[in-house]
C-alpha cells in the first residue's frame, strides 16, 4: 500500500529530464515551443510601426498556431478523462474485492 502511495506521489512531481517518446510527438513542435512562438508572435502584432502585410502575415499564422495547441490540449483532455475513469474503474473493482 506503502509502495502505491509513493509511486502515486512521484507521478505528481514535476520531472525536468521527462521527455515524450517520439512517437508521440511525430516530430512536431511541444506545445511549449508552440504557445512560446504564439506569444512571440502576438509581441510582434502589437508594434505600432509594424506593415499591414507583415501583420496579416503574422496573424494568420498566429490563428494556425493557436488552432494547433487547442487541438493538442483537448487531445490531452480527453487522455485524462480516459484514465480516470479507467482509475475508477479500478477503484471500484478493489473496494469489491475487499468486501
Amino acid at each position: 500500500n506503502r509502495a502505491r502511495k509513493h509511486s502515486r506521489r512521484a507521478d505528481r512531481e514535476p520531472q525536468e529530464s521527462y521527455t515524450v517518446p517520439r512517437s508521440k510527438t511525430d516530430g512536431a513542435p511541444s506545445i511549449t515551443q508552440q504557445m512560446n512562438e504564439l506569444s512571440e508572435l502576438v509581441e510582434q502584432l502589437e508594434d505600432p510601426e509594424i506593415e499591414l502585410e507583415a501583420a496579416l502575415v503574422l496573424y494568420e499564422k498566429g490563428v494556425q498556431l493557436s488552432g494547433s495547441i487547442q487541438k493538442t490540449l483537448e487531445s490531452a483532455e480527453q487522455r485524462v478523462t480516459q484514465v480516470a475513469a479507467d482509475g475508477s474503474l479500478l477503484e471500484e473493482s478493489d473496494s469489491a474485492d475487499d468486501a
